[in-house]
């Protein structure tokens, strides 16, 4: 099944969005819930997709609204939570480096190779890991994934206490407290 939604969304084009110059045509009934289902109208979109297409028209503003767009419009969408979800990772040897290689729940396929682009805040002591998928679009690590991650880190001893560091390529990512 993750095998065909990659497959899927790899036969898909990266647009160049920011080239374009759509109208802004108000708000569309599009939802993006926390767990990363799509909603049109109340319904769920069920066809992947139109999920993947939409998924590659997502732009995220800077006053941090999301909008779909095309070349000649614009639409407000709803974002629960983030907009994409990690739903698996892999550690993978990619062109010389070691490297975790995550995947949305759209078939989208990261590297991680920057060094902001994992990020792990803990809201009432649960962790709200997120990786950065592409141009500040943002993904919500599931919880499995982030358990495997964990059982991949290093324990750090600090002066702050030891905390768990995840490698990737020549970068370290602080995951939490040890």
């Amino acid at each position: 099944m993750l095998e065909q939604l990659v497959a899927q969304a790899q036969k898909l084009p990266n647009y160049d969005l920011n080239s374009w110059q759509p109208q802004f045509n108000g708000d569309i009934d599009l939802i993006i819930t926390a767990d990363g289902t799509w909603f049109h109208e109340g319904s769920a979109i069920v066809k992947t997709k139109i999920m993947q297409l939409f998924a590659r028209l997502l732009q995220r503003q800077a006053n941090g609204d999301y909008w779909i767009i095309t070349p000649t419009e614009a639409f407000r969408i709803t974002v629960e939570d983030l907009p994409f979800v990690i739903v698996a990772a892999d550690y993978v040897h990619h062109e010389g480096v070691d490297l975790w290689q995550f995947t949305t729940n759209t078939g989208d396929q990261i590297y991680l190779s920057q060094l902001d682009q994992l990020v792990v805040t803990y809201n009432s002591e649960q962790p709200q890991p997120r990786v950065c998928v592409r141009d500040g679009l943002w993904g919500r690590i599931n919880r499995a994934v982030f358990y495997q991650l964990a059982l991949a880190c290093e324990v750090v001893e600090t002066t702050h206490g030891d905390h768990a560091e995840l490698t990737s390529g020549p970068h370290r990512y602080y995951i939490g407290p040890a």
